[in-house]
């Protein structure tokens, strides 16, 4: 695959070929009619064709600009955002010559699309000083330049109230948190489709990673978002939107290397619009590395096509988009003690130890990689009836596979601790010989012998734990896992969008779509055992050296020879499908702006489950795959609705100012896995729908020089539930009623005080914190306290610093010289332990009573220098060095318990607190499980561009 990707590099190269020479070049000054102010950073365009721009340059800081083309006709186009663009046509020979357009004046508009522009209404963009919702974007070319070697979504850090966190620091796992939302309450879409997994609630990056190399802009849109859909938004709306085929004509190559053997191979190339109708556009990219922590290796690639058809009144696009990619992972938990002991063993953690691999007869072995390839497919037709009236008709559909590795059985009861070596590695010889019957030297045993349990042989089998029904396996192996999630969905968006009115516009449609999400495990590997049978359990035994009993006898003679081709322990279907209604309407009157949307929606779940063997049919709250009685068992389609209203205005009180408030309400239906609570076919009792309130007003100023926006928001999410899930298990537990209300203001500005120099900065100031007690419901059966209190009324909610702040500036030395500096600054923010933590009668009263620890301070700084050059009139290579966090600190990026300091310490056998064994590291309790952020990165990027 590698020799197609270069070989498609050098077909795109070969392209620029077909160039020419011959040029124009057109100079003048952009003003604006009313204060003649020069319009600094105004856009001026060549477009040959009434579409796409060919040649481009920006204005600068005295209004004077200059461009260049080859082209002999056409328009010179002078666009910015708040006036109404201009366009000067031109025909000439091509001969050498300058022509002077003089002063151009540009009238103000108060209602233009800020940095967005989409040419069909089934794709939703906030439209400046006119949509009254708080908003943040990225243009492809800020993409391009500030990515370095980050995953994407971190490039959202740098908006007022998002916080990301590389979690355990591999390719695609970066977390983000708005407005002190999880991300499972954000909605990711990609051209107006929701990629929001429905089975679990949760995001997958990953599978995106290479989003900013396709898009054209994403566009957050915080709180209750701009979509007309009934999504699963409510702290805010991730839209992607895609290139379209006709897309400005060129391409370019970029190859971008940087630290632990980043590598990054990126051609693109695109038609633009042809004479006849018809475009396209074309990407492809390799991305690797070593992973910045210890055995975070990965590898992705990805393709994107787009092919469209535009004539008169239709306009067709057809894209295909997709990133196969796999990466190791750390995603085991680990004390900051356990940090300090893999550094210097006093006070300086290795934040880059990883305890998710070891060595296997000498070679190292990941124990933890995440896979997969869901590739989108979308046509969209946008038929425009007239300049008023559009219908926007969208299909899309994908096919694919995700997955991860994880660790199943068990050896004697005993836990991993047992299991790693000297350097704080799997001890993954000593599973090998355990599990293939050779003697093995375990702490509290001794030299412990594995005995055949079946005909024989070594069959490891699934960790059973005690299910009230008095099994127990202690020695059932240890096998490595894959669980695998196969996806389909298909679906379709109808819009009418028609200006009804000079002052009243109504879009009206219809959302569907179908899921299926095919859940199953497979064996990876067998670390030296004959087989794997789901349906083994032992009796508990200690006699080491005595078989034991299989109840009943295996069904299922797993060998070596078709690991990963046979589900084992579970397999079902999770189907979701849902038909939505909406309508949205906007009035415009005076210098007022009213918005007012609403939704519909019911879904309709089902659960199909295959797991049905001889245990199952004895044990009937068991759910063991028997591949010999393949046979399904259907629940019912179970309704549930969901709906949300919206309703906002905006005041333009002069040219410069305005101010804009909304509302709103959504009611969320579950995910899958909150109805179904386990492995099998019961439905979980208590679920509900979540509901969620917000109120939000903001105000906007606009000058030649200055932007800034500032917003306050309160918002109230009620009934919310987290399931509590394994894979031997399935949910075994819930928590429900979770109340929460958050609260805050941002701040985001950008001045441009003297030429050259572009200072930007953002302040976000929160106060999230849980409103009332929670309830954990224990699902298995036999439980003995089934319900217990949560206490964490009035705590603080964790996993995002409440108060953040951001400066930074870009200055231009001399032309096309860039340098710029950036430093991030984060406090307020808190450990997110699990909230069944907080239950007294297991977890005593000094945790559960307690407010969750708060994180120490941190302040991060970034860098870059750019510098451009020209090959020719129409050639142009970028180079660009980024440096993040440059001071190289090391900070808590999150935390998922904690211990206080003055608590009792697990490791000490007497009980002595944290304090008294000094065990604490930079104030916080050594106990307490982090992972850090990434200290120094670099990156270096060459881009040709023709």
């Amino acid at each position: 695959m590698k020799k197609i990707f270069y070989y498609s590099l050098v077909f795109l190269l070969v392209l620029n070929s077909f160039q020419g020479y011959s040029q124009t070049k057109f100079k003048g000054v952009v003003k604006d009619d009313r204060e003649k102010l020069s319009l600094f950073g105004a856009l001026v365009s060549i477009k040959a064709d009434g579409t796409s721009s060919v040649d481009q340059a920006s204005v600068d800081f005295d209004g004077s600009f200059q461009v260049i083309t080859t082209k002999t006709f056409g328009t010179v186009e002078i666009s910015m955002n708040g006036f109404i663009t201009k366009s000067i046509p031109f025909y000439g020979k091509g001969d050498e010559s300058t022509i002077d357009l003089g002063v151009i004046y540009l009238e103000e508009n108060t209602v233009t699309e800020r940095d967005i522009i989409v040419t069909t209404s089934s794709i939703d963009v906030i439209k400046d000083r006119k949509t009254p919702i708080s908003s943040s974007t990225m243009r492809n070319y800020e993409m391009r330049e500030k990515a370095s070697n980050k995953d994407f979504i971190e490039l959202t850090s740098q908006m007022p109230g998002v916080y990301t966190s590389r979690v355990g620091g591999g390719y695609g796992d970066t977390r983000m948190n708005v407005r002190g939302f999880e991300q499972n309450n954000i909605s990711p879409m990609i051209d107006g489709i929701p990629v929001y997994d429905l089975e679990a609630g949760i995001v997958d990056w990953a599978n995106i990673a290479s989003m900013n190399d396709v898009a054209s802009s994403i566009q957050l849109q915080r709180g209750l978002g701009a979509s007309k859909l009934v999504n699963s938004s409510v702290a805010g709306t991730m839209n992607m939107i895609l290139r379209n085929a006709n897309y400005d004509k060129g391409g370019f190559l970029y190859n971008s290397t940087g630290n632990d053997g980043y590598r990054k191979f990126v051609g693109s190339y695109a038609t633009g619009l042809l004479q006849s109708g018809f475009s396209a556009n074309v990407l492809l990219s390799l991305t690797s590395g070593d992973g910045y922590v210890k055995s975070t290796n990965f590898e992705a690639y990805s393709y994107y096509i787009a092919l469209g058809f535009k004539k008169k009144k239709h306009d067709f696009q057809f894209k295909v988009f997709g990133s196969p990619q796999w990466h190791n992972q750390r995603v085991s938990d680990i004390a900051l003690s356990t940090y300090i002991e893999r550094g210097n063993g006093v006070d300086d953690p290795n934040y880059k130890y990883n305890s998710d691999w070891g060595y296997l007869n000498n070679e190292e072995y990941a124990t933890k990689v995440n896979f997969g390839h869901k590739p989108l497919g979308i046509f969209q037709w946008d038929i425009n009836f007239t300049d008023k009236t559009q219908l926007s008709a969208k299909l899309y559909g994908s096919k694919g596979t995700s997955g991860s590795t994880n660790f199943s059985g068990g050896i004697l009861g005993l836990s991993w601790d047992y299991f790693v070596d000297a350097n704080g590695q799997v001890d993954l010889n000593t599973i090998n010989s355990f599990n293939s019957g050779e003697p093995t030297d375990l702490p509290f045993y001794g030299v412990v012998t594995r005995s055949e349990n079946y005909n024989g042989q070594y069959i490891n089998s699934i960790w059973n734990g005690d299910q009230g029904n008095g099994f127990v396996s202690t020695d059932t192996g240890i096998s490595l896992l894959s669980e695998i999630t196969n996806q389909t969905f298909y679906g379709g968006i109808i819009n009418l969008s028609t200006q009804l009115t000079n002052n009243l516009k109504l879009n009206y449609g219809l959302d569907a779509r179908k899921t299926v999400y095919n859940k199953t495990r497979i064996v990876n590997d067998l670390f030296g055992a004959d087989g794997y049978d789901p349906d083994y359990y032992t009796t508990p035994s200690f006699s080491l050296n005595t078989n034991n009993t299989a109840l009943p006898e295996p069904l299922l003679d797993f060998t070596k020879k078709n690991l990963g081709a046979t589900p084992v322990d579970y397999k079902y279907d999770a189907k979701i499908a849902y038909l939505g209604s909406y309508a949205q309407i906007e009035y415009d009157i005076w210098k007022l702006n009213f918005l007012a949307q609403g939704g519909f929606n019911r879904q309709f779940i089902q659960r199909v489950n295959y797991s049905l063997g001889n245990y199952a049919e004895s044990n009937p709250g068991s759910d063991v795959y028997d591949i010999d009685n393949n046979t399904s068992n259907a629940t019912s389609e179970l309704p549930i609705d969901g709906y949300n209203a919206k309703f906002g205005v905006n005041f333009n009180v002069t040219s410069k100012h305005n101010v804009w408030a909304n509302a709103g309400f959504v009611s969320r239906q579950p995910v899958f896995v909150t109805v179904y609570s386990g492995l099998n076919n019961n439905v979980n009792p208590y679920y509900k729908n979540e509901k969620f309130k917000s109120i939000e007003v903001g105000y906007g100023f606009r000058s030649r020089s200055i932007s800034l926006n500032i917003s306050a928001y309160s918002s109230d999410h009620k009934d919310a539930e987290t399931p509590y899930y394994s894979p031997e298990d399935g949910n075994f537990g819930t928590t429900s009623g979770i109340n929460r209300v958050n609260r805050g203001i941002e701040l985001d500005i950008t001045v441009a005080p003297i030429r050259r120099l572009i200072l930007n900065g953002t302040l976000s100031l929160g106060d999230w914190k849980y409103s009332s007690n929670a309830i954990f419901y224990d699902l298995r059966p036999g439980s003995t306290t089934p319900v217990s209190t949560l206490y964490i009324n009035d705590h603080k909610i964790g996993g995002a610093p409440q108060l953040m702040a951001s400066f930074g500036a870009d200055y231009e030395f001399f032309k096309n010289f860039r340098f710029g500096s950036n430093i991030k600054y984060a406090d307020k923010m808190y450990a997110s332990p699990s909230l069944e933590r907080y239950d007294p009668a297991f977890y005593g009263d000094d945790f559960a009573f307690k407010s969750p620890v708060r994180l120490p301070s941190f302040a991060v700084v970034d860098a870059f220098a750019s510098y451009r050059f020209r090959i020719n009139v129409t050639n142009f290579i970028d180079l660009r060095l980024n440096i993040d966090n440059v001071l190289n600190r090391k900070y808590i990026s999150e935390s998922n318990t904690s211990y206080q300091t003055n608590g009792v310490d697990p490791s000490d056998v007497n009980g002595a607190t944290f304090n008294e064994n000094g065990n604490i590291y930079n104030g916080i309790a050594g106990g307490n499980n982090a992972f850090f952020g990434l200290g120094r990165t670099w990156n270096f990027t060459v881009r040709y561009e023709f």
